[in-house]
């Protein structure tokens, strides 16, 4: 059984060189994997703004001791704003410092989408835990549908699917 392939092409110059072209792209695919990075970064931000899950599955709320909690530490104190709600925010964004660090970074042969929110003290990957959840709080997905095995959800694998194909189209000018 062969391990490569091998194909000679001769006679058209255009032709060669179109297909000389398609291979420089294809041996270094840094631009698909920055456009497959943005499309997941597209998702996470759409995941925020929807407060699903890859999946499409609504995210659990806030327990009701924390949003006593955060209700108390929004209300004002004393001086002349007292009583008044000082700072607000939604389910996984009360200061959008996680919403924020949302980033991704590319090369020919890998694309990382990630986040870098930790807790104070940096101690913990605050996406982490909400990705994974723990025993006093419920997984909120935010980049996989099972975080253990690494799997995307159907849309995310639609979606990087289209961007594949779009690239190929017009590498190979289809």
């Amino acid at each position: 059984m062969a391990e490569f392939l091998s194909i000679d092409v001769t006679g058209n110059r255009e032709l060669l060189a179109d297909l000389e072209q398609a291979l420089k792209r294809i041996e270094r695919p840094a631009e698909l994997m920055r456009a497959l990075g943005a499309r997941l970064e597209a998702a996470i931000q759409e995941r925020f703004d929807t407060k699903r899950d890859p999946d499409g599955n609504a995210w659990d709320g806030l327990a009701p001791s924390t949003q006593k909690r955060y209700d108390r530490a929004d209300t004002a104190k004393g001086g002349k704003f007292k009583g008044q709600v000082r700072k607000r925010g939604t389910l996984l964004e009360r200061t959008r410092q996680m919403r924020q660090s949302l980033t991704s970074n590319a090369g020919d042969d890998y694309v990382e989408v990630g986040m870098s929110r930790l807790s104070d003290g940096g101690k913990w990957s605050i996406p982490l835990l909400h990705e994974t959840g723990t025993t006093r709080m419920p997984r909120r997905g935010i980049f996989f549908s099972d975080p253990d095995a690494g799997t995307l959800g159907a849309q995310d694998e639609a979606a990087l699917d289209e961007e594949l194909t779009a690239f190929l189209d017009d590498v190979f000018g289809v």
